[in-house]
């Protein structure tokens, strides 16, 4: 099955003028890639990162969907028409119920699989002035994903996903599914338990589900 892509981007660390209350560095501005561009296990070549939480292995490629720009629709005077919030690949009908953690997905010469939630930081809602974006993006489970590299290559600006395989039945796990469970859920032994089983999670990850699980065994005693 073919997902469309509307763009792939990426963008340079750079000085934004977005906060008038600290210093912000980031790549969060993104332009659509040209021609063609190499993909490593770290991201595209010529995309940056400014702090260690954000990219590497685990969180090499994000994807946030066009659908999910509905939300801010009465928020923003003119939606961006991609990279919105900084994402590389923005998908027209690909969304966080759509996807479970282990899918993989060929991008040009390259192969994804699907690794990460993504945790919305300050920095998006101090671009876009609303105040309440990081709260509402997380308990709507809209946040986008990340992807981490199976397979390097290049990829073509005009590719678009191709899904390859599904993650096993047994543990399969939405990317909307743990959104619900890490963001509005998080005491629920039972889902905790059943998340923890996931072979796809990161380390990262899999050691804040299990400080959850703790905590929440602990407040049933």
């Amino acid at each position: 099955m073919i997902y469309v892509l509307d763009a792939i981007s990426t963008g340079k660390i750079q000085d934004l003028p977005y906060s008038t209350k600290r210093q912000m560095r980031s790549a969060l501005n993104k332009e659509k890639i040209i021609g063609h561009m190499w993909l490593s296990k770290i991201g595209f070549a010529e995309d940056e990162q400014e702090y260690k939480d954000h990219g590497g292995p685990d969180k090499a490629v994000c994807l946030y969907s066009k659908h999910n720009y509905d939300l801010w629709r009465d928020d923003v005077n003119k939606l961006p028409d991609y990279a919105m919030f900084g994402e590389n690949l923005t998908a027209q009908h690909l969304d966080e119920r759509d996807v479970h953690f282990g899918d993989q997905f060929q991008l040009g010469e390259a192969i994804l699989e699907v690794s990460e939630i993504r945790e919305p930081c300050w920095k998006i809602q101090e671009k876009y002035k609303i105040p309440d974006l990081v709260k509402r993006m997380s308990r709507t489970c809209k946040t986008g994903f990340y992807f981490r590299v199976v397979q390097e290559g290049n990829v073509p600006a005009d590719a678009h996903l191709n899904l390859l395989t599904r993650a096993d039945n047994e543990t399969k796990l939405s990317v909307f599914e743990l959104n619900d469970l890490y963001y509005n859920d998080n005491k629920n032994i039972e889902r905790l338990q059943y998340a923890l089983k996931n072979p796809y999670l990161t380390t990262t990850r899999i050691s804040k589900l299990e400080r959850f699980l703790n905590r929440a065994n602990k407040t049933q005693k």
